[in-house]
């Protein structure tokens, strides 16, 4: 008797309870190191561009046709990286999750209808391709976080612009640190 019961409802008890541990993982963490860039430029004043075209752009859905109609949404923080990487850590997966809260909570309310356009930014420290990369990478990690927190994938479009878009221009440190991010931007639809 004890045996039968060891045979059939013990895997099953084993399942449940590896399902149920897995759903209690915190969202994903994700980890890539590029290639290892120069020493910063003496500084300039801080500038953002207004209407460059992509450089080159990776949609985690489909890739958009042109990119306009997408607008800054102030609710939507950026998020920050640490040189060459693109793993979202601490206070910066704080800030994703209040993200992924904002958007949950404004498409339950209009029916999943907004894209959202994920920007993913570098320094101008190396090589033009490694910082497109690296961009890229960031873009698609915030897009996997996003997903882990049940954002529905199909709304979410990514693009790397590299070091095309600086919101700092100056040859410092703390000016290069505003670059490595990942900007959102909002289509209503």
């Amino acid at each position: 008797m004890t045996s039968d019961w060891s045979k059939t409802a013990l895997p099953a008890l084993l399942a449940l309870l590896s399902t149920l541990a897995g759903c209690a993982q915190p969202a994903p963490k994700t980890s890539v190191t590029a290639p290892s860039a120069p020493a910063p430029q003496p500084a300039e004043p801080e500038q953002r561009p207004t209407t460059p075209a992509p450089s080159r752009s990776a949609a985690e859905s489909t890739s958009p046709q042109n990119l306009e109609g997408f607008a800054d949404e102030p609710a939507l923080k950026d998020v920050f990286f640490a040189p060459n990487r693109a793993d979202i850590v601490g206070e910066q997966a704080i800030v994703m999750r209040a993200n992924a809260r904002w958007l949950l909570g404004r498409w339950l309310v209009q029916n999943f209808q907004d894209l959202v356009l994920i920007e993913g930014h570098a320094g101008d420290t190396g090589p033009r391709e490694d910082q497109l990369a690296i961009a890229e990478l960031r873009a698609q990690a915030v897009a996997s976080f996003l997903k882990a927190m049940n954002v529905p994938a199909s709304r979410l479009l990514t693009v790397s612009y590299g070091p095309d878009r600086p919101v700092c221009t100056a040859k410092s440190d703390a000016c290069a640190a505003k670059n490595r991010r990942v900007h959102f931007r909002i289509k209503r639809q």
